[in-house]
């Protein structure tokens, strides 16, 4: 298994500066690039697969600098955003192109494009071209294909983006799976927040080519430390009170603060419960899948309330006009 990690990189393209001060994606680990578009998170996958060279700083594989090295010799597999797989070719030829370029034996290519058909499941479609095969299909191929040479590290650009919704769903578990069962350092780039937080070992948060925070997916979902990384995963509320003796209060809401003066108190929808009371004026609401969306106003300050309709003290028919609230946890920003 191999490391791979970013030190001191800066990249400048026209007036994009992309900037990391250092990144690490450990041996077997899944690391998720994540942000929005136009955010660096392209870029630095390519200066991590050799297609770009950093205008400063190292990429190292195991603490071996990389910068020299072309991309055909660092032992990455690669899946595009948009399969690049060849149309005249057939699924068998597409997954053993890279394996022919090697100059590998006829029958060990046969067996390791078999074996790799197996892995994603596509045994019996080695005959059929790609115009014959499903979006999630040819996504497949195209991961076979990357997978077949038995690279080190496995790079994923926006793999899924153009798939609906239950194939894209299906697909990224199907990623994970293969992703744990063969031990591949994988780095995985995305602007989907819910796809990366079910995938990912850890996620590198990117903003305007920086990396705003790294960390577990529930460590970023909870005490993310910048509003950007509150904003950008989910639905938030960040509300800025005044503290004093190390409590600051809103309504009949109390929240045990680590300083005094202004404070910006962080927490999500779905850790706010809904109990009897009438001190939060129900604003709007929405219904959800088996769920529902409450805004709250409590003293001018708007909050998001998210619960399981079975979890709530009063029947959706008979909404009262106030509520009460308690939050189960926050953070500060």
């Amino acid at each position: 298994m191999v490391s791979v990690e970013l030190r001191e990189i800066l990249k400048i393209l026209g007036d994009f500066r992309l900037e990391i001060e250092s990144l690490k994606a450990k041996e077997g680990e899944f690391l998720t690039l994540l942000g929005p578009s136009g955010c660096g998170k392209t870029t630095t996958l390519r200066i991590i697969a050799g297609f770009e060279k950093p205008d400063r700083g190292e990429v190292l594989f195991n603490s071996k600098v990389m910068n020299e090295i072309p991309p055909y010799e660092r032992n990455i597999g690669i899946v595009f955003q948009d399969y690049a797989l060849f149309p005249h070719m057939t699924v068998f030829k597409n997954i053993a192109f890279g394996l022919e370029l090697r100059k590998l034996p006829r029958e060990e290519i046969e067996k390791k494009v078999r074996w790799a058909l197996k892995l994603v499941g596509l045994e019996g479609f080695e005959n059929r071209y790609p115009e014959q095969l499903s979006g999630g299909q040819q996504q497949r191929v195209a991961l076979a294909r990357a997978l077949v040479i038995e690279p080190e590290v496995l790079l994923l650009d926006e793999p899924l983006s153009n798939l609906d919704a239950k194939i894209r769903e299906r697909l990224r578990g199907e990623i994970k799976r293969i992703q744990k069962e063969l031990s591949i350092t994988t780095i995985y780039v995305t602007h989907d927040q819910e796809e990366a937080m079910a995938i990912s070992d850890r996620i590198a948060v990117m903003n305007d080519g920086r990396i705003e925070q790294v960390g577990k997916p529930l460590e970023l979902y909870y005490t993310p430390k910048t509003e950007f990384v509150a904003k950008f995963l989910g639905l938030s509320n960040i509300i800025e009170l005044e503290a004093e003796n190390g409590k600051a209060r809103l309504g009949k809401l109390c929240f045990n603060v680590s300083k005094d003066g202004k404070v910006r108190i962080f927490f999500r929808p779905e850790s706010v419960y809904i109990t009897e009371g009438d001190f939060a004026e129900i604003v709007s609401y929405e219904l959800l899948p088996g769920r529902i969306r409450l805004r709250l106003s409590i003293e001018g300050k708007e909050i998001i309330a998210e619960r399981f309709l079975d979890e709530l003290p009063f029947k959706v028919e008979n909404m009262p006009k106030k509520v009460g609230v308690q939050v189960k946890s926050f953070a500060l920003l």
